[in-house]
């Protein structure tokens, strides 16, 4: 069995259920989320803040590779009652294979209104 296709099984098998919507439109699929425990947050563009602190929290995400984020600007990823935002999205890859997503997920929160902005 190759590589890929474990992955791909394992996503299948162990992920959750996740529908994904973007500029495209939606699909249904699987993914595993879970906390992001980093040590540092160079990469997040982040700051850092003392234990006990809430910082809207990060997840990491693993999905299979094929049309799971087509355009990551415009991609949420709604798991039951909580949905993300993409902040980094890489592929992964070897043996010239890709194998599957790794994704940096934030809270989606809806954009503000402004009171005062002219029709």
């Amino acid at each position: 069995m190759s590589v890929y296709k474990c992955i791909d099984d394992m996503i299948y098998k162990y992920g959750c259920d996740v529908t994904v919507k973007d500029k495209f439109g939606s699909f249904d699929g699987k993914a595993i989320i879970q906390p992001l425990m980093y040590k540092n947050k160079m990469y997040l563009g982040g700051e850092y803040l003392p234990a006990g602190y809430y910082d809207a929290g990060h997840y990491l995400m693993i999905a299979p590779c094929d049309g799971f984020i087509r355009d990551y600007r415009s991609t949420l990823i709604i798991q039951g009652d909580v949905t993300y935002t993409v902040k980094r999205s890489e592929r992964v890859s070897a043996d010239n294979t890709d194998l599957y997503i790794w994704a940096v997920l934030t809270l989606y929160s809806a954009p503000s209104e402004d009171d005062y902005a002219q029709t």
